[in-house]
């Protein structure tokens, strides 16, 4: 018999050891850090809604199946809605071929949440979800790349690929040089800057203060924060290590705030970014400015979630389009959500689901 029930406090060291043993890769180094956090995700975030529990599948008194939900507060147009992300699907490896997974879903969508969404999901998930009459806008699911190292980036893909160390080492210089050039040509040109802009580290005060001039107002889905939400939505994605240093930057033209930026910064890989946002009259030059930073720190290229609103600007400074990673879901009850959804009008950043998190991989 399987019970589906609130999860508890007391319920937590049993998700970790389910979390151990469907995810064994991902072990953490100190079993009590990986309790403390999921405590801290679960129980310590600022936005606690008692209707909007975790929820785990208690079968004979043992943990067959845990389904993560982090509460969050937004607004669609003038409406403020109470989001659900969902985060760390789990059934146990005896279990998966039992209703377990189907009972957790189901349990989870028929919550006091007026939107549920999850940016963390695999294909198998995907598929069930368009079974039970999910969404999976593929809008929302684009990235857009800009590669900033075109001869080093080419040279990562080949060093995954072949064995020849020797031969990818005598590469590097060449690379170097030839990158070194790439940068100083059209339409790259990323040694010359918009000399009327300055930049200046990004803090949640800064963000808070100025979000309603920046947020595009084409976008009728946006998060709520207040000073104290925000700072530890920030620091807990500096903690994110895997993929280098939080970067946040914001950008004036004069003392006129444009927009900010805010990415993992690392010498030598693809760095992700978590958000571009900027005034509409301004988001080229706030996203040039990304690009030169991200080229200054060293990054092979930029990836990050599409907005397309703007695919014009992402388009006229050379970056791809594709779906790539795990899957963006979503769910409602409300037509017009799922609508801006599907159009692609949401603009939903990596910052308001599950992809800062940092269950698995730090």
């Amino acid at each position: 018999m399987v019970r589906i029930r609130q999860l508890t406090e007391k319920d937590v060291p049993a998700v970790v050891s389910l979390f151990e043993q469907v995810y064994p890769q991902h072990r953490w180094l100190s079993r009590t850090g990986c309790e403390a956090y999921f405590r801290e995700i679960f129980f310590g975030n600022p936005w606690q809604d008692l209707d909007l529990p975790a929820w785990v599948a208690d079968q004979h008194g043992d943990l067959a199946g845990f389904a993560g939900v982090l509460p969050r507060r937004m607004m669609f147009g003038a409406r403020p809605l109470r989001v659900a992300v969902g985060c760390q699907f789990m059934v146990h490896p005896s279990a998966r071929r039992s209703l377990i997974a189907l009972q957790l879903v189901k349990t989870v969508l028929s919550g006091a949440q007026d939107l549920f969404v999850t940016d963390g999901s695999n294909e198998l998930a995907r598929r069930v979800w368009l079974g039970i009459g999910g969404t999976v806008p593929i809008l929302q699911n684009l990235d857009w790349t800009r590669l900033l190292r075109p001869a080093r980036y080419a040279l990562t893909l080949l060093d995954k690929s072949i064995r020849r160390r020797p031969l990818l080492r005598a590469a590097r210089a060449p690379c170097a040089l030839a990158d070194a050039l790439a940068a100083r040509v059209h339409p790259n040109r990323f040694d010359r800057t918009d000399d009327a802009l300055s930049d200046q580290p990004l803090d949640a005060g800064a963000m808070l203060a100025h979000m309603p001039e920046v947020v595009d107002r084409n976008c009728p889905l946006r998060s709520l924060y207040d000073r104290s939400s925000l700072a530890w939505l920030l620091e807990q994605a500096a903690r994110k290590v895997r993929h280098g240093q939080l970067r946040g930057r914001a950008v004036f033209d004069g003392g006129r705030l444009l927009g900010w930026f805010i990415y993992y910064a690392s010498p030598g890989v693809v760095n992700e970014v978590l958000q571009l946002t900027a005034r509409e009259d301004a988001y080229d030059r706030v996203l040039q400015r990304l690009l030169i930073d991200a080229w200054r720190q060293g990054a092979t290229a930029l990836r990050g979630r599409l907005d397309p609103h703007h695919v014009q600007q992402f388009s006229d400074r050379h970056c791809w389009f594709r779906r790539e990673g795990a899957w963006t879901l979503v769910h409602s009850r409300h037509a017009d959500i799922v609508a801006a959804m599907e159009r692609g009008t949401a603009g939903l950043s990596r910052l308001d689901g599950e992809w800062w998190l940092r269950f698995i991989g730090g």
